[in-house]
């Protein structure tokens, strides 16, 4: 479905090793959909909610330690991102998971990521750089 692109890279070591496990999970959640697979399906999924909640602290802490001035923006576009994976939860958990569904999330999560890594990730580590060379 995707693959790791060094385009994508930031050049933040950490950041940039849990974006290649995203895609990763990304794409196990691609595989796993369809087939009678719903249920891996789903553990997948939310096994990816938990894996970006813990990437977005580890952003968070990064915007916080670094001063930087868009951390709320930034934060919004994650809070707006988990509250999307959430409402599939929730479909989940009613036994609503559907290859539909699977599509219109896998769909929404490679977009959203991908725009999110190139444009807001790329602006942060642009001025985590610009601040270690003031240093």
């Amino acid at each position: 479905m995707i693959a790791w692109d060094p385009a994508l890279a930031l050049g933040l070591q950490e950041v940039d090793a849990q974006h290649q496990n995203i895609i990763r999970l990304i794409n196990e959640l691609d595989a796993n959909r369809g087939g009678g697979k719903t249920q891996l399906a789903a553990e997948t999924l939310r096994f990816l909610h938990d894996y970006l909640n813990s990437h977005f602290v580890l952003e968070t802490k990064l915007m916080r330690d670094v001063g930087y001035p868009d951390i709320e923006r930034h934060r919004e576009n994650h809070e707006l991102f988990a509250n999307h994976v959430i409402f599939f939860e929730i479909e989940k958990e009613f036994g609503v998971v559907t290859d539909q569904m699977l599509d219109d999330i896998l769909a929404f999560l490679l977009e959203w990521f991908l725009h999110h890594i190139t444009t807001e990730d790329r602006e942060l580590a642009n001025f985590v750089r610009t601040r270690a060379a003031a240093k």
